[in-house]
């Protein structure tokens, strides 16, 4: 059966309560007052508690109102010889089960205290249930979640077919994206999907020829002009998605070209009407670029390509950007290190100053 505690000031009820509901089988332990009660609770674990409401010191209505705000999956029923319509509606809005009025018949404690257990027994079966579905939604989002990130990571292999060069570089820089998106402060959740999304920035450059695409040399106007529909390309193949990532690597794909100052492509977008997605990937993907090998030329230093990304602030790049990517060096170093050649989409293992494990 159940263990009850008694919590009663008068040691006659709690004797005649206890006797009453020990001879139907359950377990009674009993407590003069509040904070006799709490010692009990802490070493018993109960079912139920039938609570005087009107105790020396703390209330009984005190101390249901504490036991239930805990959450210990105790069903509370309140007992009192003041008949108090008030009293009764303050202790079922604290989550009372029931409000008996002594002296109560044998029949009517034993039809209360039956319920209370009955319903706390069904409460705390739908909770369980509850808590199950929660952790089966939790694992086939992730399932979800991992297997879209796998269709977006293929995707964005789509380019690196046509491009060698991006195949390294698209890693690095959905890192270096997340990471600027930390340190903005952005939520959790929104860093993930920053980064995951931004690996698809370049996919629109299979639709760019080859010709121009591979060209190991200087671009002239014409060619340059069809590099630059990659960003219209690829928004086109991601937009009008169901799927935030996707839609989230249709803004990116989009916006990662435009300028601060509005002389981008392809929409020519300044300053804040750039989406901060977009001027974040502007960032991460210039310093990528410049820091990697080309076939048309060496990789710059680190030095130098800080310099150009002081000297672009306000022009080209988000100057607040610029600030927080260049004070995050050491963490940007060990990320272009960690993903030089790396295969597969994984999360990076940094922690910024304040953040904890």
């Amino acid at each position: 059966m159940a263990k009850i505690l008694i919590v009663d000031d008068e040691d006659r009820v709690r004797r005649s309560l206890a006797h009453l509901l020990g001879r139907g089988g359950h377990e009674c332990l009993q407590a003069g007052n509040a904070a006799q009660a709490r010692e009990v609770l802490a070493r018993n674990p109960c079912e139920l508690m039938l609570c005087d409401l009107n105790m020396p010191g703390e209330s009984g209505l005190d101390l249901a109102r504490d036991v239930l705000s805990r959450g210990d999956d105790v069903a509370v029923v309140m007992l009192t010889a003041v008949d108090n319509t008030d009293m009764a509606e303050a202790a079922f809005e604290l989550g009372a089960y029931g409000y008996l009025i002594k002296p109560a018949s044998r029949n009517t404690i034993l039809i209360t205290v039956s319920n209370a257990l009955r319903r706390r027994k069904l409460e705390s079966a739908h909770r369980n249930e509850e808590h199950r579905l929660e952790r089966i939604v939790a694992e086939r989002t992730r399932e979800l979640r991992l297997s879209q990130e796998e269709t977006i990571h293929r995707l964005g292999r789509a380019a690196e077919f046509r491009d060698n060069e991006t195949a390294d570089h698209n890693q690095r820089m959905s890192h270096y994206c997340e990471l600027i998106a930390r340190r903005l402060g952005l939520p959790a959740e929104k860093c993930e999907q920053i980064r995951v999304a931004s690996v698809m920035h370049d996919v629109g450059k299979i639709g760019v020829s080859d010709l121009v695409l591979l060209k190991p040399g200087k671009l002239t106007d014409e060619e340059f002009e069809q590099i630059k529909t990659h960003s219209e390309i690829g928004y086109h193949i991601l937009s009008g998605s169901s799927s935030p990532l996707l839609e989230l690597g249709a803004v990116i794909a989009y916006t990662h070209h435009e300028k601060y100052n509005g002389t981008g492509y392809p929409r020519q977008l300044a300053g804040e009407a750039i989406p901060l997605e977009g001027r974040i990937a502007a960032v991460a993907d210039v310093y990528d670029a410049l820091t990697s090998n080309r076939v048309y030329r060496k990789a710059w230093s680190v030095e130098k390509t800080a310099e150009l990304l002081v000297r672009d602030k306000g022009s080209h790049f988000d100057p607040q950007i610029v600030d927080l990517f260049l004070d995050s060096m050491q963490i940007v170093q060990s990320i272009k290190q960690r993903f030089s050649n790396y295969p597969a989409p994984v999360a990076a293992e940094f922690i910024l100053p304040g953040e904890s494990d």
